[in-house]
C-alpha cells in the first residue's frame, strides 16, 4: 500500500518516523504541485500577481480541507452513494485530462472567459492537486489505519503537503517572469502533453477495477 501503517503504539507513544516520512513522501509526490505549477499559471494567466498569491494561499487550504474530509469521512461517502476507487479515479482523471488538453490547444486561462469565480478550489485544490489518487490514497489509509493516533498523523501529512503546494504556488509567478510569455507558452504545452499522458495511463489502470476482464486481457 502507498501508505504504510505508520503508527504503532508502545506504551502508549508512536514510533516508526521513517514510515511516517515515507507517507508525507508519497502523498505530496501524487499531490505534484511542482509538476502541476504551469496548470496554477495558466488558470491564473492575465491575473495580478497579489491575487494570484492569494488564489495560491487558497488552493493550500483547500488542498488540506478536500484531504482532511476525504480521509476522516470519504469511506462513508463512496459507500453512501454506491461509488467505488476505481470510478472515482477515472472521473477524477477525465476532468484533469480536459485541462491539460486546454493547456495544449488554447493561449492564456485554460479556464471559460465567462467563469468568475475563484478557481482556488476547482480545479486548482480539487481535482489538480487533491486529485482522484491523492484522494484515494487517504481513504485507503484511513480504511487500513482505524485508530485515533493514526487519523492524527494522517492529518498532520496532509498538512504539510498543503501548505508546500501554498508556497510553491506562491512562486510560482517568478518561473512565469524568468521564462517569459513565449518561454510559458512551450513550458504550459510540453507539461499538458505530459498531464495528458498521466491522465490516460491512471484511467487505463482504474478500467480493470471496474471491468475485470480488460486486466486479464492486458
Amino acid at each position: 500500500m502507498p501508505f504504510a501503517r505508520i503508527s504503532e503504539e508502545r506504551g502508549g507513544r508512536l514510533i516508526d518516523e521513517a514510515a511516517l516520512i515515507t507517507a508525507g513522501v508519497a502523498l505530496f509526490t501524487i499531490c505534484n504541485p511542482i509538476g502541476t505549477i504551469p496548470v496554477f499559471l495558466s488558470v491564473t494567466a492575465g491575473i495580478p500577481i497579489a491575487k494570484q498569491r492569494r488564489i495560491a494561499l487558497m488552493t493550500g487550504a483547500g488542498v488540506f480541507a478536500v484531504l482532511a474530509v476525504s480521509l476522516l469521512l470519504g469511506s462513508f461517502i463512496l459507500q453512501f452513494f454506491g461509488i467505488g476507487v476505481p470510478a472515482l479515479k477515472i472521473a477524477g482523471f477525465l476532468f484533469v485530462a480536459s485541462i491539460a488538453w486546454a493547456m495544449m490547444t488554447k493561449t492564456g486561462s485554460i479556464l471559460p472567459e465567462q467563469q468568475g469565480g475563484n478557481p482556488a478550489i476547482v480545479p486548482l485544490a480539487m481535482p489538480v492537486v487533491a486529485g482522484p489518487g491523492a484522494i484515494a490514497l487517504v481513504i485507503a489509509f484511513a480504511k487500513d489505519n482505524p485508530a485515533f493516533t493514526d487519523y492524527l498523523w494522517g492529518l498532520l501529512i496532509i498538512l504539510i503537503s498543503a501548505v508546500a503546494t501554498a508556497v510553491v504556488f506562491f512562486f510560482a509567478p517568478y518561473l512565469a517572469k524568468a521564462f517569459g510569455a513565449a518561454g510559458m507558452n512551450i513550458f504550459q504545452k510540453l507539461f499538458g502533453l505530459i498531464l495528458l499522458a498521466i491522465c490516460v495511463d491512471q484511467i487505463l489502470t482504474a478500467m480493470p477495477g471496474i471491468w475485470p476482464g480488460l486486466g486479464a486481457a492486458s
